[in-house]
């Protein structure tokens, strides 16, 4: 028997294909066909079904948990796909800010450059110079800062009273009690493209002998100042020698500077390096000049060497009782040729030593301390000079050196209690009535000085006088100030420096003398 089987989509077909035989033999195989294909049949049919149930039931679970997979996805996306929203939001945001920021960019670059253009309209709409007062002092000067000019004026007028009302000098010239304009000058100060300064000022007074006179020049010089540790100055001016003769003569103490300046050279022609360094704690001058005076031709080839430093060491420190005080030293050199010493006179200009001649060298040196707190100044110098007489003996020999020596010791106290300054104009806390901001009686001020000067040589035994002054100043306002002084003068005059010709016998020793000044300036 041969058998063949061949199963599709669960089902069974199934051929047979026999030989004759027996019945018995052909029952039994007919009862095990049915039986095989009842198996089959339960096969094919009943268990395939059980297992497709279990199939289809994974199937679904798998289907469910793939379309919660796809719901959580989803989710995910749409989250995603929000936060993509957001991020395009914020770029489109951020991109109008940043077109905003550009905006007003341009918006501000257009109105610095309208405020330029409009800056531009003022600068040409204002007036390039403009006019004013400044400290008291008028001025001219330009919109830039560049060039500036200053008017300046002073007249100082003054009465003297002699003790013998009718002195002489040795010269002859007669010491009347008088009224005389001490000084009466005009002058012009400017600034020329920043760095350049002059000073020009001529003097209409009678000057210090009290004669009449021409005009004078005083000062006539440029500055130039790029820095303020070295300045340069050429022209005539005060040359950089004595502290009370730096002084402004607006700015005296006393009605005259101390018997000791006779020593000092004052004014001349020529030129000097000066400046200040380490905020005004050192200061210093070195210049060369003719060595003949104010207004006057140099008769030889050698010039004066000047010198001068002053030093303020305790300007920076802690303790303002201290660091007002300032100590300083000068000294001057130049060979003088032929010509004259210096000479010696009183606060009122009474001679009482009068030049000699001289020849050779001329050297001169002083020291000088001064302090000031509050209302409170005191200042000080001592100055010596020594002058050559070569070929001035018998047969052209030389004649010993001719040495002058003096010093003084001035205070100053403000009664009114105002800040005061050696050598600086005084502010009053009320100006007198009726002007000024706050109407008073003005400032007043106490002040004293004690001098000495003397001449001696070898063959001249002392030509010497000690004086004490004693004065009152009254500032009315700023600019405008009277002063009252007092003189003693204790003489010394072995070689005959007398008072007047009606004293031949010289007995007299002592003499005073009173001044007074009425001061404006501006």
């Amino acid at each position: 028997m041969s058998r063949g089987k061949e199963a599709r989509g669960g089902t069974v077909f199934t051929r047979i294909s026999s030989h004759t035989i027996d019945d018995r033999e052909e029952t039994m195989q007919r009862a095990l066909i049915a039986a095989s294909l009842a198996i089959w049949l339960v096969w094919g049919i009943g268990v395939p079904r059980v297992f497709a149930a279990d199939r289809l039931s994974e199937l679904a679970q798998q289907l469910e948990s793939q379309k919660q997979a796809l719901e959580a996805q989803k989710r995910i996306i749409e989250a995603l796909q929000q936060e993509v929203n957001t991020l395009k939001q914020g770029q489109t945001h951020q991109q109008t800010l940043e077109r905003e920021v550009e905006g007003l960019k341009q918006a501000q670059q257009e109105n610095q450059k309208l405020k330029r253009e409009v800056e531009q309209i003022k600068v040409a709409a204002t007036p390039k110079f403009d006019a004013g007062f400044k400290n008291w002092q008028p001025y001219i000067r330009s919109t830039d800062g560049n060039f500036t000019l200053n008017p300046v004026g002073r007249i100082q007028f003054d009465y003297r009273n002699f003790e013998d009302g009718n002195r002489r000098n040795l010269d002859g010239t007669e010491l009347t009690n008088r009224f005389l304009i001490r000084r009466a000058r005009i002058g012009l100060a400017g600034t020329f493209y920043k760095y350049f300064d002059f000073f020009v000022e001529a003097d209409f007074g009678q000057g210090a002998s009290g004669r009449d006179g021409n005009v004078v020049l005083t000062d006539g010089f440029l500055d130039i100042h790029y820095w303020p540790e070295l300045r340069l100055r050429a022209g005539q001016f005060k040359v950089p020698f004595g502290y009370e003769e730096l002084f402004s003569d607006n700015n005296l103490d006393l009605v005259e500077r101390s018997v000791a300046d006779n020593l000092v050279p004052s004014r001349d022609m020529g030129a000097m390096v000066h400046g200040s360094a380490f905020d005004g704690s050192v200061s210093y001058a070195l210049g060369g000049f003719n060595g003949s005076g104010q207004n006057k031709r140099d008769t030889n080839d050698s010039k004066d060497i000047v010198g001068r430093l002053v030093l303020a060491p305790f300007k920076k420190a802690e303790l303002p009782w201290l660091k007002n005080l300032q100590v300083g030293g000068d000294v001057a050199w130049g060979d003088e040729d032929s010509g004259q010493s210096l000479q010696g006179k009183t606060d009122a200009q009474f001679v009482f030593f009068r030049s000699i001649p001289t020849r050779g060298d001329r050297l001169r040196y002083s020291g000088e301390a001064a302090y000031y707190y509050g209302p409170f100044t005191m200042y000080g110098e001592y100055i010596q000079t020594r002058e050559e007489r070569k070929g001035l003996g018998t047969g052209g020999s030389d004649l010993r050196d001719l040495y002058g020596r003096g010093w003084y010791v001035t205070m100053t106290y403000m009664l009114t209690g105002e800040t005061k300054v050696p050598g600086q104009p005084v502010i009053p806390t009320r100006w007198a009535s009726p002007v000024g901001p706050e109407k008073g009686w003005g400032a007043w001020e106490l002040a004293a000085r004690f001098e000495q000067l003397d001449f001696r040589a070898k063959d001249i035994m002392g030509n010497r006088v000690n004086a004490v002054t004693a004065g009152v100043n009254w500032y009315l306002t700023p600019n405008v100030k009277w002063m009252a002084n007092f003189v003693e003068n204790w003489f010394s005059n072995e070689r005959g420096t007398p008072f007047s010709f009606t004293n031949p016998n010289n007995t007299r020793t002592t003499a005073w003398e009173a001044l007074t000044r009425l001061q404006l300036w501006f």
